[in-house]
């Protein structure tokens, strides 16, 4: 017979068990991605796709070709933001010179003396100033797209809103240039260690976990930032809103600030098709550092901060107590000889690991992520320390690395 604190414990078990998968970004997921199929019906807008490769002159010539081959309707053109210095190369012109649809090209430069803003957002803001139609792509020099319907997959979403948001991956392939020079997809990563590939496989994972929280906040309500890279909106709301006005001293975050500060309950479109997808470079160990540290500045500044932080806090608080939690209700059945709630309780940790994992196992697949199953609450729980160290790191920083100093 079962007595009143056993009842107690196997019902404690239970619930805990639940909440395990429920309070997930696994759980809460985002809507199913609609089918392609052609124009459907919908004017397609001019486009002008900006590239702000001022920090990678180089490197943005071999995504160049998937951003003028796209199979696009109407019209649209490509302008790109590079260093002054760069346009005046001969050999760099030489360069833009063979790509194909060349007509589609537009280059523009950041001037050499910049020193009142964030030199990310000065290059999408001269990007903008300098675009001939309404709507505005805006990527970088480290993102492409991997489809060449990317730019049809996200205008579709266009009518009555004012920005739409798009699925951006770390890359899990790199570029090379062979013997004749042609710049080709190579084979994905090899790696030196277990320890670097475990590195690249927590920025995909990473990377696709906040895109969960992002996405789904832009579903169902108003959006809080997006991972960048992969971002439509209406030219007049950017001139209208005065730009990037209220934070240009910041160094980093012009995507989070251009849909934290744009975005209301019903102008906000978010398009997960994998034909809209693109991918991001991966991170250098020190590109990762910098960008978390920098990440601590810009969501001190971000509207909606704490309704976002509130949902993940949540999450990550269910995963970490679980783990004292079910540890002290099976030391408390087995110390008093409560054998069956004992049993019941671990075997609940277990399953309710089991199905968190599960969910999550689904959402990787989903955004075509191989990663072993048993790593996956290795990451999760890593994440809060992870952002524990990078605030000390951010504290103990200079700050002007972060603000523009001169502003």
């Amino acid at each position: 017979m079962l007595n009143t604190t056993s009842i107690i414990i196997i019902i404690a078990s239970v619930g805990a068990a639940l909440l395990l998968p429920l309070c997930s970004a696994y759980f809460r997921r985002l809507k199913k991605p609609r089918k392609y199929i052609g124009a459907e019906g919908v004017k397609m807008p001019p486009l002008s796709v900006i590239v702000s490769a001022f920090d990678d002159p180089e490197g943005v010539l071999m995504k160049m070709n998937a951003y003028l081959t796209q199979e696009y309707d109407a019209e649209y053109e490509v302008v790109l933001v590079v260093d002054n210095e760069k346009v005046k190369e001969e050999g760099y012109q030489y360069q833009l010179d063979q790509l194909p649809n060349k007509e589609r090209l537009r280059v523009t430069y950041v001037p050499d003396s910049s020193h009142y803003m964030g030199l990310q957002k000065l290059a999408a803001t001269l990007g903008v100033k300098a675009a001939k139609n309404e709507w505005i792509v805006l990527t970088d020099a480290h993102t492409q797209p991997l489809s060449n319907k990317w730019l049809a997959v996200m205008a579709r979403n266009c009518a009555g809103k004012d920005i739409v948001l798009g699925y951006t991956m770390v890359a899990t392939e790199k570029f090379i240039v062979n013997g004749q020079g042609t710049i080709n997809r190579a084979a994905p990563y090899t790696y030196a260690d277990a320890r670097e590939q475990r590195f690249d496989d927590f920025q995909r994972f990473e990377r696709m976990l906040w895109q969960l929280y992002n996405l789904r906040q832009a579903e169902r309500g108003t959006a809080y930032s997006t991972a960048g890279g992969n971002i439509m909106f209406r030219k007049s709301m950017f001139m209208r809103g005065k730009g990037f006005s209220g934070n240009l001293k910041y160094t980093f975050g012009e995507y989070e600030f251009l849909v934290n500060s744009y975005a209301t309950r019903d102008n906000v479109a978010v398009e997960t098709n994998p034909d809209a997808w693109c991918e991001r470079t991966k991170y250098t160990a020190h590109e990762f550092d910098l960008y978390h540290r920098c990440f601590q500045e810009t969501r001190k500044h971000l509207l909606r901060r704490w309704s976002h932080r509130l949902t993940v806090g949540l999450d990550q608080a269910v995963l970490h107590l679980s783990f004292p939690f079910f540890f002290a209700l099976i030391v408390w059945a087995l110390c008093t000889s409560r054998w069956i709630p004992a049993l019941t309780a671990a075997v609940c940790f277990a399953a309710g690991l089991a199905a968190r994992e599960y969910l999550a196992k689904k959402s990787l697949k989903r955004f075509r992520i191989k990663l072993k199953s048993r790593i996956i609450t290795h990451f999760e729980l890593y994440l809060l320390w992870q952002h524990v160290i990078y605030y000390f790191k951010y504290l103990a920083a200079d700050k002007t690395e972060f603000i523009s100093h001169k502003y």
